[in-house]
């Protein structure tokens, strides 16, 4: 498949409407972002996709607080240059649940397990 998108990617299952949208968003650089709401294994999340080099700094971020150096290791791993990870990187998520919402921290989610998945967010109340 084109754009860097792995064809055992999507031969895993993953839905290649979605595969397309990101790499379209993720081409035009690594602050791109998409408002996406997926379910996965039968959980609700909903939140900001970014790309995965905003994703490892936020996450970076989050770990340096209470140990830096553990956050000076991971500061020197770099991503692939394109996107072509089987992975969705939300920042700001929410899971939703039974009416309820969980704020989540930084998370990935293996896009090979997304069975549904709209864009934009789950409104609020």
């Amino acid at each position: 498949m084109a754009d860097g998108m792995d064809e055992e990617i999507l031969h895993a299952g993953a839905d290649p409407r979605l595969l397309l949208l990101l790499a379209s968003i993720f081409r035009t650089g690594p602050d791109a972002t998409v408002e996406l709401t997926v379910v996965v294994e039968g959980a609700v999340i909903s939140g900001s996709v970014v790309s995965e080099h905003a994703w490892i700094r936020r996450q970076n971020d989050q770990v340096r607080i209470g140990s830096p150096a553990i956050a000076a290791a991971l500061d020197a791993w770099e991503p692939a240059a394109e996107w072509h990870q089987p992975y969705l990187h939300f920042l700001g998520p929410e899971l939703v649940s039974a009416g309820g919402r969980v704020p989540l921290q930084a998370t990935r989610v293996d896009v090979r397990k997304v069975a549904a998945w709209s864009i934009g967010r789950v409104p609020g109340d």
